[in-house]
């Protein structure tokens, strides 16, 4: 009998240090599949944050609103007009003469469709974040005041909805997107 009941003590001991060998192994190739992602949008907010805090002495235009856009419309800089064209707003139009023709998401009576759109083409990134911020500070050809809101808010709620109520974005969530964005990445510790 005794003999059983060290068996089954052995067998136990060892399932669970199966168990916890295991759950140590899922958690690294958990920790090696994601760190790279989070690194990749640490290094993209770290690399852009000194420019937005640049041009908040300059403009006034909170940072967390410039590097959360940047985010919301470039995937961190990897998506395919940043890498074409190093436009992280998606900005239409053209940059000096230089533009690329992309497909871009828009939305009419909360409806979404898919338009080929010419954009901005930059030199860099530092450009880009620029001709963002002179968008806000000189409008645009038909209303020149059209971004002054985004401009006078003093907190990042603010300035998201002053965006969407003034026709940056045609998405309906754009603004709740950024302020997650914002709050998820704690962007508004450069605004202070």
């Amino acid at each position: 009998m005794k003999r059983i009941n060290s068996y089954k003590k052995y067998n136990f001991s060892s399932i669970k240090i199966i168990f916890v060998l295991s759950l140590l192994i899922l958690t690294m190739f958990l920790l090696v599949k994601l760190w790279p992602h989070e690194i990749r949008k640490s290094n993209f907010i770290d690399k852009i944050a000194p420019e937005a805090l640049e041009l908040k002495k300059q403009t006034g235009i909170l940072p967390s609103i410039i590097i959360g856009q940047a985010i919301l419309e470039s995937n961190f800089g990897k998506s395919e007009l940043a890498i074409k064209a190093n436009n992280l707003f998606g900005i239409k139009g053209d940059y000096k003469g230089n533009s690329v023709k992309m497909p871009t998401i828009e939305y009419a009576n909360k409806t979404r469709y898919t338009i080929e759109a010419e954009f901005r083409a930059y030199p860099d990134w530092k450009s880009s974040l620029i001709d963002h911020t002179k968008l806000f500070l000189e409008g645009n050809s038909w209303n020149e005041n059209q971004y002054d809101e985004v401009v006078d808010a003093t907190n990042y709620k603010k300035a998201a909805y002053a965006l969407k109520k003034n026709s940056y974005s045609t998405d309906p969530k754009y603004p709740e997107k950024l302020i997650d964005i914002i709050e998820q990445y704690k962007l508004d510790k450069y605004d202070h």
